[in-house]
């Protein structure tokens, strides 16, 4: 195939990549939040009710990911990611019909299983199997289709949403998400370059079955198998860092649409404060991307995380469009790297050939701070009819897991050998 190409294949499938990373923020809290209001306000529903439904599908997303990932090691994304587009875009048409609570919560956790458990843990793993030496670039290229669907996913919902109600909304999204996803997943995606003759990075020298390419590297392709990650010090401040994470973004990115309306700003204005604060973190998502060739991901990561925290503190100070506009640049441009490096640092810390193993251990814990998040941000407000509590626990949190991130000393190969005798 390399030879009826201009361009490493790789290419191809991080182009993919990017379109399944923008499709699947369709199931995001960005997007979810643009539905909190006026859903609630229809059926009379506290918003911890609306985020429960969030949290159970999340949790068994994260269950669901033990048995997704040795699959995709083995069997490649192609088929996996086609049937979780397919059915999620039914999962998301069904919003638009629902009448009852058991409805709602059947919905959004089919939809929350299959993108928590399937599709968010993907990028990662396929990713890392094509790209060893320029995976930071690879890993931000992808990523930044995220920032492109929380960009456009919530403008395009809350105009659906503006001018014919939620129920159209929801079934415009539906469309959009099998629209973009079904051709592009079953045509272009491959296992690994391997399969294709092909070594990672680019080099076109075939390889034999299994057989890797001997070749000066900037990064040691040191690959680990799941066990062998578990022994090391560093899987677990990784775990501790990530999932915290996971856990204050999830809180802040559901709740952001609705804490701007509270704060007085109009929906329209709302959104706009949204897309541009997800069009500044593709941005800053590229920009940490060529950095993470550069600089070793422990101590990028930790910064990052360290200045999201900041960011996350200007939260208290708004209360109209401009000081929301501010917020959506400082918290933006170091935002736009998290994803990425989420999914970066596992590669780089244990290597590619078992990524889906070690991600379907990670990824329990993971998604359940993930629901975590939103239902204790809402659980707060309706007691209190404020978020800035939780908003301070989340920039305390970052600030932590970025300085236990420091802790987590690259795995080495011999120890962990003699560890084993």
């Amino acid at each position: 195939m390399q030879k009826r190409l201009p361009f490493f294949y790789g290419w191809m499938i991080v182009i993919t990549m990017a379109i399944v990373t923008m499709a699947q923020t369709a199931s995001f809290n960005p997007v979810l939040g643009i539905f909190l209001k006026p859903i609630t306000a229809e059926f009379e529903w506290s918003r911890a009710t609306f985020a429960g439904a969030i949290s159970v599908g999340t949790i068994s997303g994260g269950f669901f990911s033990i048995v997704v990932g040795p699959l995709l090691d083995k069997f490649g994304p192609r088929w996996i990611l086609f049937l979780a587009f397919f059915f999620i875009g039914w999962a998301i048409l069904g919003l638009s019909f629902i009448q009852e609570l058991w409805h709602f919560y059947g919905v959004i956790i089919s939809m929350r299983t299959i993108v928590s458990g399937v599709i968010a843990m993907s990028v990662g793993v396929v990713i890392s199997k094509w790209f060893i030496d320029r995976r930071g670039r690879a890993q931000a290229l992808a990523s930044t289709g995220t920032r492109i669907g929380n960009s456009f996913m919530p403008l395009y919902v809350q105009t659906l949403i503006s001018g014919y109600g939620w129920r159209v909304g929801a079934m415009g999204l539906g469309i959009l998400t099998w629209s973009v996803t079904l051709i592009p997943t079953i045509l272009f995606l491959r296992r690994r370059p391997e399969d294709l003759g092909l070594v990672p990075d680019g080099n076109t020298d075939r390889v034999d079955g299994n057989t890797e390419n001997e070749r000066a590297s900037s990064k040691l392709d040191l690959s680990l198998d799941r066990k062998q990650a578990m022994r090391t010090p560093a899987f677990y401040f990784i775990l501790f860092a990530t999932s915290s994470l996971y856990y204050g973004g999830a809180g802040i990115n559901f709740n952001l649409f609705p804490f701007f309306t509270d704060q007085g700003i109009d929906p329209d204005t709302a959104v706009r404060v949204m897309t541009t604060w997800a069009l500044i973190s593709a941005v800053g998502g590229l920009l940490v991307g060529f950095f993470a060739e550069k600089i070793h991901v422990r101590f990028l990561m930790s910064g990052i995380i360290i200045i999201v925290s900041l960011g996350i503190g200007l939260l208290s100070f708004v209360n109209n469009a401009r000081t929301a506009y501010l917020f959506a640049f400082a918290h933006g441009i170091p935002w736009g790297g998290i994803p990425m490096l989420q999914q970066l640092v596992w590669a780089d810390y244990f290597g590619r050939e078992s990524q889906g193993a070690i991600r379907g251990v990670t990824t329990p814990v993971q998604m359940l701070m993930n629901a975590m998040g939103p239902l204790t941000t809402t659980l707060i407000f309706d007691a209190t009819g404020s978020y800035e509590a939780i908003f301070r626990i989340f920039a305390v949190g970052f600030l932590f897991a970025g300085l236990i991130l420091l802790l987590a000393k690259p795995p080495n190969l011999v120890e962990i050998t003699n560890s084993q005798n």
